[in-house]
């Protein structure tokens, strides 16, 4: 696995999750944590991080970049 943003919001993270799913890509969420706790009960910024399989990772970015591109 490979991550490839870092996003402050779970709402955010799902967002991208979509964009990188439609692409045909299968992707996940994952929360910073401390012993299991999430990091926002202890005063800090949340992190949810999107990863993908890291034999993904050169399809994925082509991907996106070719959606960017497009925009």
């Amino acid at each position: 696995m490979v991550w490839i943003r870092i996003f402050r919001t779970r709402k955010e993270a799902e967002w991208a999750k979509k964009i990188v799913e439609s692409g045909g890509f299968y992707a996940w969420i994952t929360e910073d944590k401390l012993f299991g706790i999430p990091i926002q009960r202890f005063g800090v910024l949340g992190r949810f991080r999107l990863e993908i399989d890291r034999s993904d990772f050169e399809k994925v970015a082509k991907f996106l970049a070719k959606k960017l591109k497009n925009k």
